[in-house]
């Protein structure tokens, strides 16, 4: 048997290696994957840290009510519900929001900084809340923090520019309408201003107060009326029992107050009593007698003709045996008698011109009516127009008033943090991985390599309960 001798040399050893290695595929592969591991995970824990901030956003979960009352115009009742309905959840609207490119570089212009190196913010939504969380990441704790808080104004600017756009776009609609109701405002106005030019009626009060005196004039009468029949009575009793007419004792008056009246009868009263002396002691036919005879005569007639100038013909004979002078009962009497007839006659004249009245105002009333009826419905549909206009003047303030209806208030439950420590990278969680993926990977090339064994022993089975 021969011998043969091999000259090995560190380069032949090295192929040697090699060529072992080569059919050992599996154990190659290994190899390189433990390789790959190592290299990923010290690429991971020589990134340069990296640093979190997080902060705590809240939506209220009520609306707002408020209501105002105008006198002699309505109420206008403001209302915002709640900002969470069905099918409807702000707090996703606020989420993309938060995300949307135009939020971020607004972010990013405040700190000066671009949006690649602003990067995309996190934004998790809390269950059975109104809460949202978000989370930035920068270089430094700093950075991440400022950049929260830039993160968080320009969602508050956002928020307020939309509002506005809002309100704003809400004015012109309404104002537009409100330009047709004060059209409608205007045209009632002058359609009353014109009817009280054309009329005789200018307020509805012209008539309440018409109505007034025409009732006031109604009741005069009836007082009137009452007091003329109670004069009535008292001047005919007192007639009767003077025995004169009210117009016989104002004549009596009128002879009486009459100086040469009263000079006849004082003369024809003398030359009574001288004659009646003169016939009881002569006869007719003395001259005495005849002489005072003539005198009576004289001054009957004298006293005649003064009382027919005074009070008309066949006057005097009544008064000539009536001296008021020397009777000042009687005389008070007929001044009585007087006065209450010229009372009666005042309170007739009086009826007679609160008649008249009442003829012409009832004629006014009637006319006052017909122009008050349709005064009255102009009235009616201007405020009616007035009545639409201020409450939808109103409703377009009370409007401005509700800007959180479309947006709702966001408030900050918990300020961004300024993390302690980097959250990456993490020397427990590379180790980690790193022992996971070694295991994995071992599992899988172990499995490979034992296929063949592994199927025999799975078809074997059957066969063994066979």
């Amino acid at each position: 048997m021969g011998t043969a001798l091999t000259v090995t040399t560190p380069y032949s050893r090295f192929r040697a290696s090699i060529y072992r290695a080569l059919h050992r595929p599996y154990l190659a592969a290994c190899l390189i994957s433990y390789v790959v591991i190592l290299v990923l995970v010290i690429a991971y824990l020589q990134k340069a840290p990296t640093f979190k901030s997080d902060l705590d956003i809240v939506l209220p979960g009520t609306g707002a009510n408020s209501q105002v009352s105008i006198d002699e115009v309505g109420q206008v009742v403001s209302s915002t519900s709640a900002p969470f309905g069905k099918g409807y959840n702000p707090r996703v609207n606020y989420k993309e929001m938060l995300m949307s490119r135009n939020l971020i570089e607004n972010a990013a212009k405040s700190l000066n900084i671009h949006i690649r190196d602003f990067g995309n913010p996190k934004v998790r939504l809390t269950e059975q809340t109104s809460i949202l969380n978000v989370e930035t990441t920068a270089k430094s704790a700093k950075m991440a923090q400022q950049k929260a808080w830039a993160l968080y104004d320009a969602l508050q600017a956002q928020l307020d520019h939309l509002r506005a756009d809002e309100v704003k776009r809400r004015d012109e609609s309404i104002k537009a309408v409100l330009d047709q109701y004060r059209e409608r405002l205007n045209a009632t106005r002058n359609n009353i201003i014109d009817f009280q030019q054309r009329s005789l009626l200018v307020s509805g009060e012209q008539l309440q107060r018409e109505t007034a005196t025409l009732s006031t004039i109604k009741e005069r009468m009836v007082m009137i009326q009452a007091e003329i029949g109670q004069s009535d009575d008292y001047v005919s009793q007192l007639s009767v029992d003077l025995g004169v007419s009210p117009a016989m004792a104002g004549q009596a008056f009128v002879l009486q107050s009459d100086g040469e009246f009263r000079g006849y009868l004082s003369e024809l009263t003398s030359s009574a009593s001288q004659l009646s002396e003169y016939r009881s002691r002569w006869g007719d036919g003395h001259p005495k007698v005849k002489a005072e005879f003539a005198r009576f005569e004289q001054s009957k007639q004298s006293l005649r003709n003064r009382s027919q100038g005074l009070v008309g013909p066949n006057a005097a004979h009544i008064f000539t045996s009536l001296d008021l002078k020397n009777n000042p009962k009687r005389a008070q009497l007929f001044a009585d008698l007087i006065n209450a007839y010229a009372l009666k006659k005042g309170k007739q004249a009086q009826l007679v011109e609160l008649d008249q009245a009442q003829i012409l105002l009832n004629e006014k009333i009637k006319i006052y009516a017909r122009e008050a009826a349709e005064l009255e419905r102009l009235q009616r549909e201007f405020d009616l127009a007035e009545a639409v206009f201020t409450s939808a003047a109103a409703r377009l303030e009370a409007g401005k008033a509700d800007v959180f209806a479309s947006y709702p208030i966001v408030q900050l439950m918990t300020p961004p943090s300024v993390a302690m420590k980097a959250v990456s990278p993490k020397k427990s969680l590379a180790i980690a991985a790193a022992l996971f993926a070694m295991i994995f990977t071992s599992a899988a090339i172990l499995m490979v390599n034992k296929r063949r064994e592994i199927v025999a022993l799975v078809i074997e089975k059957p066969k063994a309960k066979a």
